[in-house]
């Protein structure tokens, strides 16, 4: 019966001066990585200084604890986002809260079930994946191309990144984000998320793959994915290889080199932040 096993795993802030909002983690049963959404100017919901790190952290203690090899994952997504919603509904505060203050996160996890690899997701975290006769196969693409023109907007607007830490604190730019956020995890969406929804449970994306093996992949969070999607260095199986012979720490290093020493200012690369949060775990299937 085929196995996965975890191989690196590493997770990077973007920033010194704030909290890792991505996490991964995995156990006998499958691997994942999340990545919670920063937030928008609202006060903290649930936690001091990020709503959206406790959001990561608590999704992937319920992941570990409560996902085996059968367990239905709608199911584990619809508890969880109705636990959150709970805390928030008991959260003491005389003031409404906003759509785009409520904590989100996006996710993507991979599951051996029987030959078949099952990846689940929500969101914009991105699986990339070869087999031993070459075949490639990946997730999520249409996410990082829409977030790119949003970002060349955004770059326009604010002049470049040199004059804010996030073009999420430029006020044009953050209401635009506020609008987009606001509509996430609403009925005829597109976006669903972890969070305060369990309706999201429903909009679950599943692939079931059968990869020739033995057979490699990368869970990784947008900001890992930037190397692929927005900086144009590798593609998926260029980025698997180069994982596995020269380390995750290795092209970490490459992605950070990038955008805080070629693109400080965000001009050559359109995005919101010098360096978001960044995330990628390794794998391999085996018979």
């Amino acid at each position: 019966m085929p196995t996965l096993r975890i191989l690196d795993s590493l997770s990077d802030p973007g920033s010194a001066t704030r909290r890792n909002e991505d996490t991964f983690g995995g156990n006998a049963s499958c691997a994942f990585v999340i990545d919670g959404a920063t937030g928008l100017g609202g006060k903290p919901l649930l936690d001091a200084t990020s709503d959206a790190a406790w959001l990561a952290t608590f999704a992937a203690q319920v992941f570990e604890t409560e996902i085996d090899t059968t367990t239905p994952i709608a199911d584990v997504v619809r508890n969880l986002n109705a636990r959150v919603q709970r805390r928030i509904g008991n959260t003491p505060t005389d003031e409404a809260i906003e759509a785009w203050a409520l904590p989100t996160a996006s996710f993507q996890l991979a599951r051996m079930e029987g030959r078949e690899l099952a990846v689940y997701g929500l969101g914009d975290c991105r699986l990339f994946l070869t087999g031993a006769d070459g075949a490639a196969f990946e997730t999520n693409g249409d996410y990082s191309r829409a977030e790119s023109e949003g970002a060349r907007r955004a770059v326009a607007q604010a002049g470049g990144l040199t004059a804010w830490r996030s073009l999420a604190e430029e006020p044009v730019v953050r209401e635009a984000l506020r609008r987009s956020r606001a509509r996430h995890n609403q009925p005829g969406g597109f976006v669903w998320t972890l969070g305060s929804a369990p309706e999201a449970a429903a909009h679950l994306s599943v692939q079931r793959l059968t990869p020739a093996l033995p057979a490699r992949g990368l869970l990784c969070s947008d900001g890992f994915s930037a190397l692929v999607d927005k900086y144009g260095r590798y593609d998926g199986a260029r980025l698997i290889r180069a994982a596995s012979e020269r380390s995750l720490a290795a092209l970490m290093a490459e992605l950070r080199h990038i955008e805080r020493e070629e693109d400080l200012d965000g001009q050559q690369y359109p995005r919101f932040k010098v360096s978001d949060d960044a995330t990628a775990l390794l794998f391999e299937i085996i018979d």
